[in-house]
């Protein structure tokens, strides 16, 4: 009777488990984070046409961006262009201050994920955070999830709200 009673407890939470990941909710991870440059990467950025530069004169951006969800939701994902982060920097006043920059994505249809990442060095003086987060208001990641029959989910990040600064200073 002992053994009968835990096969049915384990059969029922075998149950609970498979019917929990069958529903697993979507997951997205953001991130916006405004940092001081190490000395290293200071080193490596270019400082030709600059009055005495600074390490303290340029900050790096980093925007990281994943969703994971179940296999049977159906994702679309709309990133920012390559080209609006320089155009958003830049706008902020009459200077050129986006430096340079990288960055990739995957968004393949056939996976269960997608990833967003952009990282770029930007020149800083004389901007104060407030001018900094505006300069991103007009950068948005749109992500789209069709979950069940008639049950959608569509959120939009607006970058600017995201933005955190870390002012920890590097070595």
């Amino acid at each position: 009777m002992k053994k009968l009673c835990f096969l049915f407890w384990l059969l029922v939470l075998v149950l609970f488990v498979a019917a929990c990941s069958h529903t697993q909710e979507p997951k997205t991870t953001t991130e916006a984070v405004i940092s001081q440059l190490s000395k290293e990467e200071f080193d490596n950025v270019g400082t030709t046409g600059l009055n005495n530069p600074k390490k303290d004169d340029f900050l790096k951006f980093t925007f990281n961006f994943e969703v994971e969800h179940a296999a049977n939701i159906t994702r679309k994902v709309e990133f920012p262009k390559r080209k609006s982060w320089k155009e958003a920097v830049n706008s902020i006043d009459d200077k050129d201050r986006f430096w340079f920059g990288e960055g990739y994505e995957e968004n393949s249809d056939g996976e269960n994920f997608a990833r967003y990442k952009s990282e770029f060095v930007f020149y800083s003086k004389g901007l104060n955070e407030e001018e900094i987060r505006k300069a991103f208001n007009s950068i948005t990641l749109k992500l789209y999830l069709d979950i069940e029959e008639g049950e959608t989910f569509e959120k939009e990040y607006k970058v600017s709200d995201l933005v955190k600064f870390n002012n920890n200073q590097s070595s």
